[in-house]
């Protein structure tokens, strides 16, 4: 079976900041975080629309992060979720949007966690 592309430190990062900034949006919209088939969708469709492919061993380790980092980010990132915000933040194909000076903060937290916690 021919696998995509596997993931590198930064796609992983790319992926953990997708995740995080995702349950800041919901926790900021709708007062909860994202449930976990939630998580687990939104991590499948980002490795299918991205080109990814990883074990399912990284993907949960991944996908469980990332509520603990958001949950340490939500005091920190200033984000209202206004429609034009939201559009900022995330661009159509499952990316992050690295103009919005709030993506590149949630990525750089995201990619400091992981090097900090040695999972390189």
């Amino acid at each position: 079976m021919n696998h995509p592309l596997t993931m590198d430190l930064r796609a992983r990062a790319e992926l953990l900041a997708f995740l995080v900034a995702s349950h800041l949006l919901a926790r900021r919209m709708t007062g909860g975080w994202l449930s976990v088939e939630h998580v687990v969708e939104s991590t499948m469709l980002w490795l299918k629309a991205n080109g990814m492919w990883t074990d399912v061993i990284q993907r949960v380790r991944l996908s469980a992060r990332a509520l603990d980092v958001a949950k340490s980010l939500e005091s920190v990132v200033h984000f209202d979720p206004t429609e034009e915000s939201v559009k900022t933040l995330f661009c159509e194909d499952l990316h992050l949007d690295f103009h919005s000076p709030v993506a590149r903060e949630i990525y750089q937290h995201c990619l400091i966690h992981l090097v900090d916690s040695g999972y390189l």
